[in-house]
């Protein structure tokens, strides 16, 4: 899995964009609003430790999507001093570790330990600005705190999270990007997929509903995966954003979700599905993006044709000497120029 990982990091010297995915052990139902809760406030806090930025989330009862925006390490901490990555450590002041690092730090510093000092600076400058790092520690927050809350012992995770590498805007060229935008508006149908809500504004734990709630951070994530932009106001955004949001779509019901919940399926049916794609046709987007598709989880590599044969050129010598680009068409929906890494041949929207 650690060859998988430094496989899909992306180009070095620039932003990197991932949609990650991480499911609970035997995929039970786990988490209510308490434990979503204690995850919105330990996922905030890691991220304000470690760099990486959410642009979408959404927590379910057994699973979680983030759309996480990773700076280039080097860039981003280009200039900082041993006292910048010391600092950093105050994020997690309330916890107990933290807190003994926190005062073997002073005792240093009384002591005049500079080689100490040096040590536990490298240790917070690793822990930086890093997917793998950020997951690790977010995860092992999670089950540490609901073992706590439920006397309950071991993992609480399936197993390692899988991430999608998505192309990003050309900030040079002003361009958005429609990898970020369609994964975006993804996730934020999730609730309406596992039928935990009408609308998904109606659902707290996702990043719409608390971008229409008014939440600063949730905005400026979705504005920038949707325009590619930074300074752009919500207000320029929401009407596009909800356009792509609410398609209008065939009423299902079904007897059982894949995540456990009763629950009637917003979109087509997946016989439906089947019979356009047996005849040749296309879903429109908006209402692909309704279904569940295995694209954004176990397509490798999102973005145009020039993106992913880029990616693929870095990685040539990891593929058969048969295979000539990287880019492949998404079958099952109108995806426009969107091109994935992986070809999955079968059930690609379920």
């Amino acid at each position: 899995m650690r060859k998988i990982r430094e496989f899909l990091l992306g180009p070095e010297g620039q932003n990197n964009y991932y949609h990650v995915v991480s499911r609970t052990t035997g995929r039970d139902i786990l988490f209510g609003d308490d434990e979503k809760e204690v995850f919105r406030i330990l996922m905030l806090k890691q991220l304000k430790f470690s760099g990486l930025r959410a642009l979408a989330w959404c927590f379910l009862g057994n699973h979680f999507h983030l759309l996480l925006e990773v700076p280039d390490k080097e860039m981003a901490m280009r200039g900082w001093s041993r006292e910048d990555y010391l600092q950093r450590l105050s994020v997690f002041k309330s916890e107990w570790t933290t807190k003994q690092a926190l005062d073997e730090v002073e005792r240093c510093r009384e002591m005049g330990a500079e080689t100490r000092l040096n040590e536990i600076a490298e240790s917070v400058k690793g822990r930086l600005f890093d997917l793998s790092m950020f997951m690790k520690e977010l995860k092992l927050k999670m089950t540490l705190a609901y073992n706590k809350k439920h006397g309950r012992c071991g993992t609480l995770w399936e197993g390692p999270f899988k991430s999608v590498l998505l192309q990003g805007p050309d900030c040079e060229r002003g361009e958005s990007s429609d990898a970020l935008r369609m994964v975006a508006a993804y996730i934020d149908l999730n609730p309406i997929r596992a039928g935990l809500a009408q609308e998904p504004e109606g659902y707290r734990w996702c990043s719409y509903a608390a971008a229409v709630a008014g939440n600063r951070g949730a905005r400026q994530g979705l504005c920038y995966a949707v325009t590619g932009r930074s300074r752009v106001a919500w207000k320029k955004v929401a009407q596009e954003y909800r356009c792509l949001l609410y398609a209008k779509g065939e009423e299902v019901v079904a007897d059982q979700s894949v995540d456990g919940y009763e629950k009637g399926k917003a979109g087509f049916s997946q016989e439906k599905i089947e019979e356009v794609l047996e005849s040749g046709g296309r879903l429109p987007v908006a209402e692909a993006l309704r279904c569940r598709v295995r694209y954004f989880t176990d397509g490798a590599v999102l973005g145009s044709q020039r993106y992913v044969d880029e990616f693929f050129e870095c990685k040539r010598d990891q593929f058969g000497a048969r295979r000539k680009d990287g880019g492949r068409k998404m079958r099952g929906a109108q995806w426009g120029e969107l091109r994935v890494l992986r070809d999955l041949k079968a059930d690609v929207i379920q």
